[in-house]
């Protein structure tokens, strides 16, 4: 069951597995449900559940069966949910309402996090990422964790998808640019900038949320953090006294770029890039973010449209253009 196949105005009854739900409150003073719905292998649709409607109470996580009307609001199709039933874990398997990175997460940590190859030869990095890569427990959790709550690799295995993009297009363009760029420090950044979101968000039923730890700290924070604590404890103890200076301007431009990644101090970079590095891992990262939700966007186009629903990317909400079935076209 597809909302966007039904016109606006018709009626439609399924299950759905809330992936988001706030309680909040209107104009006039009355409660009412604003939900983010997943159906079928994970895609998603604004709901609203208004006054009149409201019952039991809805949380990340839960399987429900509802009522509801296909209406607009400001471009986006949304639910009006007339009723609902929570349903018990039985009644529902939530593997059908769970997006998975479709990507070999097995291969993309060996390509993120074995540095032992012949390519990489900075001994700082090697130990950093090497201790990384041995860490059962964090490797468990990056091959896992959601990228993000909402827009981008919000799903399982949406971090080291969105790693390995950042990753790829960071090496290629370092290629392109041959020797502008410091490669190890470039890759060691990619492969390390997002890692705090292993502490920032959690999957419930599948289903991607904050942590408090998140709501508290932040990814960014969260991220300089582990690798600023995992370089002090096996790389600054190892290093000999005449290569400290050095090893110490590793560690800091390793940071600088990981706190700068969000590229402007308003999407909550503590700092600016003030490296090449530092400003070709920001722009990867927004290829990366920016254009998986369009790609989203687009494959939730019901069948035969040419313009999807009001997507806010670049600071700015539009809608975009694809000829139906264009990628089938010679």
């Amino acid at each position: 069951m597809d909302p966007y196949s039904l016109e606006v105005g018709e009626l439609l009854s399924g299950v759905f597995l809330v992936a988001d739900a706030k309680f909040q409150v209107d104009r006039r003073g009355q409660n009412y449900y604003s939900l983010l719905l997943n159906y079928e292998a994970g895609h998603q649709i604004e709901a609203k559940v208004w006054s009149d409607n409201v019952g039991a109470r809805l949380e990340p996580g839960l399987g429900i069966e509802v009522m509801a009307r296909v209406d607009e609001y400001m471009g986006a199709r949304q639910l009006n949910v007339q009723r609902y039933r929570i349903l018990s874990a039985g009644d529902f398997d939530v593997s059908r309402f769970i997006r998975t990175t479709s990507i070999n997460v097995e291969e993309a940590f060996e390509t993120l996090f074995n540095w032992a190859r012949d390519e990489f030869q900075n001994p700082c990095f090697q130990r950093l990422m090497l201790e990384f890569h041995g860490s059962e427990s964090f490797a468990r959790e990056f091959k896992e964790s959601p990228a993000a709550s909402t827009r981008h690799h919000n799903y399982r295995g949406g971090l080291i998808e969105h790693t390995l993009d950042v990753w790829t297009l960071a090496d290629d363009l370092c290629a392109h640019y041959a020797g502008r760029f410091e490669r190890e420090l470039l890759l060691c950044a990619a492969a390390l900038h997002d890692i705090g979101k292993t502490k920032t968000y959690s999957l419930s039923s599948g289903v991607s949320q904050h942590t408090d730890v998140g709501h508290l700290l932040d990814h960014v924070f969260i991220s300089a953090s582990m690798v600023s604590n995992m370089w002090d404890r096996v790389v600054t103890k190892k290093v000999a006294e005449p290569l400290g200076e050095r090893a110490a301007l590793c560690k800091t431009l390793l940071l600088h770029i990981i706190l700068s990644h969000h590229g402007k101090l308003q999407w909550g970079a503590p700092v600016l890039p003030q490296t090449p590095e530092a400003i070709l891992i920001h722009y990867c990262d927004q290829v990366s973010a920016s254009l998986q939700s369009c790609f989203d966007v687009l494959a939730a186009r019901p069948a035969g449209e040419k313009w999807t629903q009001k997507l806010s990317i670049m600071d700015e909400a539009r809608r975009f253009f694809e000829e139906p079935d264009a990628k089938d076209q010679p």
